[in-house]
Order: structure tokens, then sequence, then C-alpha cells
């Protein structure tokens, strides 16, 4: 078992979802999290697949085989923000128990702390630093800071208070 401190996890959680909006070429919010399933880095191109669902829509689906028999659905119940949240949270567990992931003790890493950590990456990786930094030297506050991201009002409140790094 890897053992870390939580400011380290969180180090390794914020590095990973920054690289991941990097990677989408993000510059404002919001953060299109969807975009990744279709379009992953090279290492994580094996990792997800999508798959028509009878309303027409895509569902993103991933394969990792410790993981509720290895599938993970969209919730289309659940409105566009949590469904956002839902998937970004989702998207950790994915990158976790790919090859990559385990190579580098990800799994071992975030077991013990898996929700703590799912919640912190996804509040990142739909809220960046440098996004949330620029939001707020335009004197804006956490009023519209939901609606701007599209996230959850809960998370929108968590992400507020999280010490920002830019």
């Amino acid at each position: 078992m890897i053992q870390a401190t939580r400011e380290e996890r969180y180090w390794l959680l914020r590095n990973f979802a920054l690289g991941l909006v990097d990677h989408l070429g993000a510059i404002y919010p919001p953060i299109w999290v969807e975009n990744l399933l279709k379009h992953p880095p090279a290492v994580y191109t094996i990792l997800f697949t999508k798959v028509r669902t009878p309303n027409g829509h895509w569902s993103p689906i991933y394969e990792h085989p410790s993981y509720k028999a290895g599938r993970t659905t969209r919730p289309w119940e659940l409105p566009l923000d949590e469904q956002r949240y839902a998937i970004a949270r989702e998207i950790l567990i994915a990158l976790g128990g790919s090859r990559h992931g385990r190579e580098m003790g990800l799994t071992e890493l975030l077991l013990t702390h898996l929700e703590e950590s799912q919640d912190y990456f996804a509040r990142v990786l739909l809220a960046p630093d440098p996004l949330v930094s620029s939001y707020r030297r335009q004197g804006r506050d956490v009023r519209r800071f939901a609606e701007t991201f599209l996230i959850p009002t809960r998370i929108a409140s968590e992400r507020w208070e999280d010490q920002i790094f830019s």
C-alpha cells in the first residue's frame, strides 16, 4: 500500500485533472469533460468506448474489470450539471483502473480515500485553478460560479473554498 498525505494526494489529483484540461485545450468554462470520452489522451485511448443508447444519446462507457462488472453508464435521469460531475468522478476510477494508472500505483494510492479523491479530482477537472483564479480576478463571486462552470451548486461552494494554485 502506498502511503501519502492528503496534500500529496491532492497535488497528484490536481495535476492529473489539469493535464486533462490542458489536453482538451479548454481556455474558458465550462470544461466539457464529455469530450475526454471521445478524445482521450493517447495513453488512455483504449480505455473509453462509445455506445449508442435507445434515446439517441451517446453514453460514455469505460472498461475497468474491477469496478462494478467493468461498466458505468451515464446517469440520464440527472440534471446536466450532476451528469457532468458524475462523469468527472468516474473518469478518475477509469484512469486508476487503466494499465497506465495501475503501473503508476494510482489505484493503491487512492483506494483508501477513493470517494474524497474522486470528489476533489472532479472539482478540479470541472473548475480548474487557472480558470477559477481568472473568474475571481474579474471580480465575480460565488453566486454565478455554478452556472458559469456548469457544476452543481453544492460542488461550486466546495470548489470556491478549495485552495487554488495558479
